[in-house]
């Protein structure tokens, strides 16, 4: 019996060394997989206005009056986005950025851990995995803290 709990131990610290692993390559390729996702988004909004704008420009059977009303829509769009621009970039600080960052650091190894945990069979409530979420964020402030007072320490010495 002995023998089999050495055992079961083995494949719990063999699949946490695992979780462990692929969060780190998670980890080392999110600003690959960040660069990827906002390629595509800021594709597909591309192709959306340049498909849009074609609809409101060379739209044939449009008069001149509906396409100039059109026009001006656009003007006012573009205005829209631009100020909302203008107003997020002047809001946000590097903080900012590196919290969120972190956030989503945090979020993707929590759903490596899941997915990990449900392809074992275990079950895993949204809840559970907003509270892994929150656990991997206190850790995370926690091993920065720690890492600041031992480099704080260590420049004193």
């Amino acid at each position: 019996a002995a023998g089999s709990a050495s055992a079961a131990k083995t494949k719990e610290e063999m699949e946490t060394e695992q979780a462990m692993l692929a969060a780190k390559k998670l980890e080392e390729q999110l600003p690959t997989i960040l660069e990827l996702a906002w390629a595509i988004n800021t594709r597909d909004i591309r192709t959306t206005l340049k498909h849009a704008c074609q609809k409101v420009f060379a739209d044939a059977s449009a008069t001149l009056d509906q396409r100039l009303q059109r026009a001006q829509a656009v003007k006012v769009i573009g205005s829209e986005f631009m100020a909302i621009g203008k107003l997020v970039g002047a809001t946000k600080k590097d903080e900012d950025i590196a919290m969120s960052m972190e956030d989503i650091k945090a979020r993707a190894e929590v759903a490596v851990m899941t997915t990990m945990a449900k392809a074992q069979g275990q079950e895993v409530s949204e809840d559970d995995t907003e509270e892994l979420i929150r656990q991997h964020a206190k850790m995370a402030a926690d091993r920065d803290a720690a890492g600041q007072n031992f480099a704080g320490a260590g420049a004193s010495a």
